[in-house]
């Protein structure tokens, strides 16, 4: 059996809570009452994964919302929408990973967007004393910005390849099954971080704890 060296770790439902139902009673208030066909809308046509591979812009991406829409709303109520999916980052979350970092190298893997990317950040800066998200990692990978997503073998490959990673070292959490899949199809070590579990349970102090799966 491989000693674990590298962790990669997934953003939204891992280390930052969020509740999609949200963005539903957020829409609603706006004046949203076809949440469904916004939403196929928003799916169906590509639209949500353009933006999360940075196929189009933020002011692109509000655009087409505006020209679905049939009542007028501005970009920051389309915003306020759009990131009331995001809840919060837990402070024993954040004292983890700080412990974690000095046995592990540690990695951020995330499908998120440049609005999203941009409150959470904020939200990050004005509640704990770092810059961004980047400075509790050794490195980040975020899907806008290098152009690939989950489940894409692609963005797995890259993430390794890109910071020299062995794959039988290194174990990838997530809370989506299908991305896990995808990563140990290339050899990664997987954890499916089920709905109502908590990524603080997988670790004793700074390290895994004995009897983590993998």
């Amino acid at each position: 059996m491989s000693i674990i060296k590298n962790i990669i770790f997934d953003l939204g439902g891992v280390i930052i809570n969020i509740d999609t139902q949200n963005v539903i009673k957020k829409l609603e208030e706006k004046g949203v009452d076809d949440f469904k066909s916004l939403y196929l809308f928003i799916m169906g046509n590509g639209l949500y994964k353009k933006l999360e591979t940075g196929a189009i812009s933020a002011q692109d991406f509000r655009n087409a919302i505006h020209r679905q829409l049939s009542f007028p709303v501005t970009d920051q109520e389309i915003d306020e929408a759009w990131n009331a999916i995001i809840l919060d980052i837990p402070e024993h979350r954040v004292r983890l990973l700080e412990k974690i970092r000095k046995k592990y190298r540690t990695f951020l893997l995330s499908n998120t967007n440049i609005i999203h990317f941009d409150y959470y950040n904020q939200y990050f800066r004005n509640t704990y004393d770092y810059n961004n998200l980047d400075d509790l990692f050794d490195k980040t990978y975020f899907s806008h910005k290098i152009g690939m997503r989950k489940p894409d073998p692609a963005i797995f490959k890259f993430v390794l390849k890109n910071s020299h990673l062995v794959p039988r070292e290194t174990l990838f959490i997530d809370d989506n099954n299908e991305n896990i899949k995808c990563a140990e199809s290339i050899g990664i070590k997987g954890y499916y971080l089920e709905e109502g579990k908590e990524m603080t349970d997988l670790f004793d102090g700074s390290s895994l704890a004995i009897g983590t799966p993998l």
